[in-house]
């Protein structure tokens, strides 16, 4: 409801906005910070906070844009606030939902692009109660909602990350800015070592933009993605489109994973809100990287003295395929949240829509190193490293080190001989074939049941809802807790403390990148369809065996994974991180069932003792550096004045007649 106040408080707003953006413009940016969110104290605490939804602008060095923010203690940011928690932490975060309404008489039908300005918040990564972190709810234009986690005390350190998933809308709202970094920092009894404790450490946000239609790699038209009634459009796709095309008497080419527009999605959903992006430079086509918000911003390093790069591919649509930078090694330590047990020295690093990597980073030479993304449009940059001689020497995570930190319980290593209580497989798909056309029916669709091998690729079976080893569906809405509801679907209900060996398959053009809440599964084997020339043949630059993830490229073959089913009974979600097919029905549950008579808990153990990848640079280590932001009780404090936020002081006193008015 608008007041009196509102005018004032819009023109305070607008300059608050201001402010961002012109923290962002010029030719050279350092990567920002985003703002910082945690307790400020050393040992578990219960706390809370307040998170905003708002719609705002966001402006960079190559971009502006209208998005709906994740706002903190009145300050909107793109990407949303840093949120740190320790093992033990009981955290209460209140989301209101301060959008606009939704569109009047829209079509909320399951399945559908509906209501932009619905919300919820999900903690992707976190092993948390489902019951808590649950999609199935959402806040209306004036809602809230609260959520109440409650961190295990021996939750696993590592970089995770939040962001809106509301059924419906999630592509277009975490294109659009609605996400956030968290991590899960050591209490101090993890074994952590301080390379990575002590060492150079920089958090990196990346998310993506697409201002309008990309190019099919395959025919180098612009595909519809079997969008607008599968009609071609002639202004848009000259040369591609036929006559028949055109009137819609014949179905469209398309690629389902073309990644839509921020124009397109919001016309889907029937958004009111303004979806023009602007850009500054057009050499890098149609697809945007940025880095904690900013385009190509730059850090600082000395030669040979590593930097730990937390890196979040924080969006919802195809893989980003990076390159380590010239003369530069990059050591990888972690991936999505969870440490492994050597470093592993790569040239490149693909990361999938959700996954995130620690990856610790030297380069041997003085100069601007380009950490860049390799997409249908050539090299386009994410981060620059600005290399020069001298100073302290941050040193590279050992492989003994890595072998120390201790895993909790449900990280215990399940590769070898292990007595498995449940198996289930999953089966992502869209179409029947890769060359499906638009007018075929059942585009993007989940399998999932006892035996997906029987389904092409792996069998000679097409996918169908009437099969009774792995019916493929879409999204039919939460079950429940009642098991009768899950096994007659053919789905799984496992029990707590089981251990369960899942088999992934994939069929479609590309990978649907397979999310699976609250639980990590540990890669046990890949095994590749026979005569395959999908990238599936590069699998190890995807995954690696013994690798803990929560997010998994489903290849033209079979990934054997294995996890236990731990601490929390309840409906759990897994879905395609393709967040425009989830959208779309891409999406399913499973149950996990208490144990009336439970097994003792496995101990938390080392890592098994690995054999060591490379030799990295020895140097020592060296603290963060001073004037790094602290927090006390959910409330941020910085360590020294800053201009900008003394000018928006300074406004804020301006405008103070104005909202004291009756």
């Amino acid at each position: 409801e608008r007041t009196n106040l509102q005018p004032a408080m819009d023109r305070l707003y607008v300059l608050r906005f201001f402010v961002i953006a012109l923290g962002s413009a010029g030719d050279a940016v350092d990567l920002p910070t985003p703002p910082l969110i945690k307790s400020g104290l050393s040992t578990p605490s219960s706390w809370a906070f307040t998170l905003t939804v708002q719609a705002g602008p966001v402006s960079n060095t190559q971009s502006t844009w209208t998005a709906r923010l994740y706002c903190y203690q009145g300050t909107c940011s793109y990407p949303g606030p840093t949120i740190e928690v320790i093992p033990g932490d009981n955290v209460t975060v209140t989301l209101v939902n301060d959008l606009g309404a939704n569109r009047v008489g829209e079509d909320t039908s399951m399945n559908s692009m509906h209501s932009p300005n619905s919300t919820n918040l999900h903690t992707h990564g976190l092993h948390i109660d489902p019951t808590v972190d649950t999609v199935f709810t959402k806040a209306d234009p004036g809602q809230s909602l609260v959520y109440a986690y409650q961190v295990p005390k021996d939750h696993a350190p590592g970089t995770h990350w939040y962001h809106s998933h509301s059924h419906g809308n999630s592509a277009l709202q975490v294109m659009g800015g609605m996400v956030g970094a968290l991590v899960v920092r050591p209490s101090g009894s993890e074994g952590v070592p301080a390379s990575i404790i002590a060492g150079d450490e920089k958090l990196v946000v990346v998310t993506s933009m697409t201002q309008a239609q990309a190019t099919d790699r395959a025919t180098g038209l612009v595909s519809q993605g079997c969008g607008n009634a599968n009609k071609c459009d002639p202004v848009t796709q000259p040369p591609g489109c036929t006559t028949q095309q055109i009137a819609g008497i014949q179905s469209s080419p398309f690629s389902p994973f073309r990644v839509y527009s921020y124009e397109e999605l919001s016309a889907d959903t029937g958004s009111a809100m303004d979806p023009t992006v602007t850009l500054t430079d057009s050499r890098y086509g149609d697809l945007m990287y940025f880095a904690n918000g900013a385009f190509n911003p730059s850090i600082s390093v000395k030669t040979d003295s590593y930097v730990t790069l937390r890196i979040i591919a924080a969006f919802g649509g195809s893989h980003m395929d990076t390159e380590c930078p010239r003369d530069c090694i990059c050591s990888v330590v972690a991936y999505d949240g969870v440490y492994l047990t050597a470093p592993q020295v790569k040239s490149k690093l693909i990361l999938l829509a959700g996954a995130r990597a620690d990856v610790q980073v030297a380069c041997s030479s003085t100069g601007s190193k380009a950490f860049s993304a390799r997409t249908q449009f050539g090299a386009v940059p994410i981060l620059s490293i600005e290399v020069s001689s001298g100073g302290s020497l941050h040193s590279a995570t050992t492989a003994s080190e890595l072998a120390k930190i201790i895993r909790p319980y449900y990280l215990s290593d399940l590769t070898g001989s292990v007595s498995v209580d449940k198996t289930y497989s999953v089966h992502m798909s869209q179409g029947s074939r890769p060359q499906s056309t638009c007018g075929g029916a059942n585009l993007f669709w989940f399998g999932g049941g006892s035996d997906c091998s029987r389904v092409a690729p792996w069998g000679s079976e097409e996918p169908s809802s009437a099969s009774t080893v792995c019916p493929f569906g879409f999204w039919g809405g939460p079950k429940g807790n009642s098991a009768a509801d899950f096994t007659s679907a053919n789905k799984l209900v496992t029990t707590i403390g089981d251990i369960n060996e899942w088999s992934l398959y994939g069929l479609g053009k590309d990978k649907h990148p397979l999310h699976l809440h609250v639980h990590h599964m540990q890669i046990v084997s890949f095994t590749q369809v026979a005569g395959d020339t999908t990238e599936a043949a590069d699998w190890e630059d995807y995954i690696g065996v013994g690798e803990w993830r929560d997010t998994f490229p489903t290849f033209h073959g079979k990934i054997m994974v294995r996890f236990r089913a731990t601490d929390f009974p309840g409906e759990t979600v897994l879905h395609c991180h393709f967040l425009r097919h989830e959208d779309l029905g891409m999406m399913d549950t499973i149950l996990v069932e208490p144990n009336p008579a439970p097994s003792p808990r496995p101990a938390s153990t080392p890592a098994p003792t690995p054999s060591p990848t490379s030799a990295p640079v020895s140097a020592s280590s060296t603290p963060a550096p001073i004037g790094t932001p602290s927090v006390a009780d959910g409330t941020i404090f910085t360590t020294g004045p800053s201009p900008v936020l003394l000018w928006m002081l300074l406004v804020s006193l301006w405008l103070a007649p104005l909202t004291n008015r009756q």
